[in-house]
């Protein structure tokens, strides 16, 4: 498929949302009754994190487009019979870490090669606190085996590492600790667990103070079951919205994609790298804003400085944003990318690499990556090396519509993980 010569043209429903899925699949099932999920992401991750919820008990259907969730309550979860295993989903493995952390069971949880050489330890060492027991091989990789706490005490935690996940786990924790937990951020995150929690009246509430993001959550046994319907992933719109922003010309309308501030961070460096975007019909939908983007290029990008606080709100755009940079005049500066070097790749170092490959100047001075950009094409012609990662795959993918030469990229399965359809989206986009 080549890219060099085309316009991205028309109207484009991203996936559903990644982080979602995984939280209405999990939360759904510790509900008293069934849970309707419609436009949940068929990905590779998010279904791991579905067989391994059916390992711990619940009953999950697929019927026709929609997943029905039948419901145990909290405390409710079983001894699985053998491993979860979780892929290549980081994800999955912490957020159902903390949900069996606070149940009186054990169980083993596995991973792929990659997973499997990402830290466990910033979950766990939060966890074990209300009394669980963790068992890790090789300093706290996996395998990890869980034996839950039969009584797990409420706490208060100050969580210093930017991450929804170790947060996450925390609050899936405290769905069967009675008592009141609090929770300290240093950093605002992806807030889509405690959302999902109110709309199904949990007894939770949340609020910026500050640079401080504080969370209380008390047990109260009892989540609402609903029909939910999964709005489109930004982060994998992400891809498509930057293909169109470095093309003049391009027009591009992106329906029901999730526009959750935390998760909006990619579409404001793009408008201050001079893309012309446009926000339409913003509309609530279970407690998150849902909304239309329209991408009309009218010239080239520019560089941009993005400060290390702007980074958890785009962490996983952070490849796709570099190859934005890279053909955008000036320097561009990403500081602060010390959490890309424990994604399923170390992804600081891979864009640096596969940048240099293409053509592109870069260096890394500590966590921060310096992007030398112009408007004018890059040779490329390169092999990507993306280990296996979806997302350094996809945004090199993109870099075709900058480069003399197409890029070489071998074996493209790993879109399997978070964007089955990443290519046959792309391809009915190309005009």
């Amino acid at each position: 498929m080549s890219l060099k010569n085309n316009l991205i043209k028309g109207n484009y429903s991203p996936p559903g949302d990644k982080s979602i899925s995984h939280r209405i699949i999990i939360l759904g099932s510790q509900t008293l009754g069934k849970t309707k999920i419609t436009n949940l992401l068929d990905s590779e991750d998010v279904l791991n994190t579905v067989k391994a919820m059916k390992k711990l008990g619940s009953n999950i259907k697929k019927v026709k487009k929609s997943y029905i969730v039948y419901g145990i309550p909290p405390g409710g979860l079983f001894n699985p019979k053998s491993k979860l295993d979780f892929g290549n989903s980081g994800t999955g493995i912490r957020l159902i870490a903390g949900l069996i952390s606070s149940n009186n069971i054990k169980a083993v949880l596995i991973g792929d090669r990659s997973l499997s050489s990402r830290p466990m330890k910033r979950v766990t060492e939060h966890l074990k606190k209300i009394g669980s027991i963790f068992i890790l091989k090789r300093n706290n990789f996996l395998p990890m085996k869980i034996i839950g706490s039969p009584n797990p005490i409420p706490l208060n935690y100050n969580i210093t590492i930017p991450s929804a996940q170790i947060k996450s786990s925390i609050m899936l924790s405290g769905l069967n600790t009675l008592g009141k937990i609090k929770i300290k951020e240093y950093a605002s995150t992806r807030d889509h667990t405690e959302r999902m929690l109110k709309t199904m009246g949990y007894n939770i509430n949340f609020k910026v103070k500050g640079k401080f993001r504080y969370i209380e959550m008390k047990s109260n046994k009892e989540l609402k079951p609903l029909n939910y319907i999964v709005a489109g992933d930004p982060s994998s719109a992400a891809f498509m919205i930057t293909a169109a922003c470095l093309k003049k010309g391009s027009k591009l309308l992106v329906k029901n994609i999730l526009y959750n501030p935390t998760r909006i961070g990619f579409l404001k460096t793009l408008k201050k790298m001079g893309a012309n975007i446009t926000i339409k019909n913003k509309k609530k939908l279970y407690n998150e804003t849902v909304a239309d983007i329209y991408v009309n290029q009218k010239k080239s990008l520019r560089s941009v400085d993005i400060y290390s606080s702007e980074i958890p709100s785009q962490v996983d755009e952070i490849p796709i944003l570099s190859i934005a940079a890279s053909f955008a005049t000036g320097t561009t500066i990403f500081r602060g990318l010390k959490e890309l070097t424990v994604k399923e790749s170390n992804r600081l170092l891979l864009i640096y690499k596969n940048l240099l490959n293409i053509g592109v100047k870069c260096s890394i001075k500590k966590f921060d990556l310096h992007i030398h950009g112009n408007s004018n094409l890059k040779p490329g012609g390169s092999t990507i090396e993306h280990n296996n990662d979806h997302r350094i795959l996809m945004a090199f993918y993109i870099s075709n519509m900058i480069c003399l030469k197409n890029n070489k990229i071998n074996d493209k399965s790993c879109v399997k993980t978070s964007y089955p359809r990443f290519f046959s989206d792309l391809k009915k986009l190309l005009n």
